[in-house]
């Protein structure tokens, strides 16, 4: 049963590179449907909101044992058996830009297919053992949701679209983020996949 809306609005700030934000997003439609919350997908490179910070932890050595790669494979993967959820490691795997899947997610939003759009190459990503995602797929998946072809084509190089995606790292920064998944609501902040447990607690407790 659907819970009482509470009309609260969560940013959700991703990137379709992070295992995290892959890992979370599987769970918002459930946590809206139980809060009334509404998500508004704001898809980035995080790399991109990291470096225009000076804040990167994946540009060098780890700086703790929290982001070192073979801990986080496990973590990953410990969640999703959690969750109950497909996953798919794409290192080793799948081929491509990791920066052009963020841009095509961006696209999707710049003609009002946000969250279609991503949830659609989360699951080409992380959900299937396709080894590339090519500009050419991209568009399939974009076409198979209802898009344009050759809108969507344009979208994907578009000046607007990059345009989109700086305003989506800067709305990011100033309201605090520094990574991937974070959710911002009513001036609060949430970051990480481990987070969305007390975010519906709080969104449930809001009238």
């Amino acid at each position: 049963m659907a819970g009482k809306s509470n009309g609260k609005t969560v940013d959700f700030y991703f990137g379709l590179s992070s295992r995290y934000s892959y890992l979370a997003h599987t769970q918002l439609d459930g946590i809206a449907e139980r809060t009334g919350a509404t998500f508004v997908w704001k898809p980035l490179f995080t790399p991109d909101l990291m470096n225009k910070q000076g804040q990167n932890p994946f540009a060098s050595e780890p700086p703790s044992g929290a982001y070192d790669v073979e801990y986080r494979l496990r973590d990953v993967a410990r969640w999703a058996r959690h969750y109950g959820i497909p996953y798919v490691e794409i290192d080793g795997r799948l081929e491509g830009d990791r920066h052009q899947f963020s841009l095509a997610a961006v696209a999707g939003a710049a003609l009002g297919k946000a969250e279609a759009m991503s949830k659609a190459i989360f699951a080409a990503m992380f959900q299937s053992e396709r080894r590339s995602l090519t500009d050419m797929e991209l568009v399939e998946i974009a076409v198979a949701l209802g898009l344009d072809a050759a809108a969507y084509s344009e979208a994907l190089t578009s000046p607007q679209t990059e345009a989109l995606h700086q305003s989506h790292i800067e709305s990011g920064i100033a309201a605090g983020v520094f990574g991937a998944p974070t959710f911002v609501c009513d001036g609060h902040l949430w970051f990480g996949n481990d987070r969305l447990v007390l975010l519906e607690e709080w969104l449930a407790n809001k009238d």
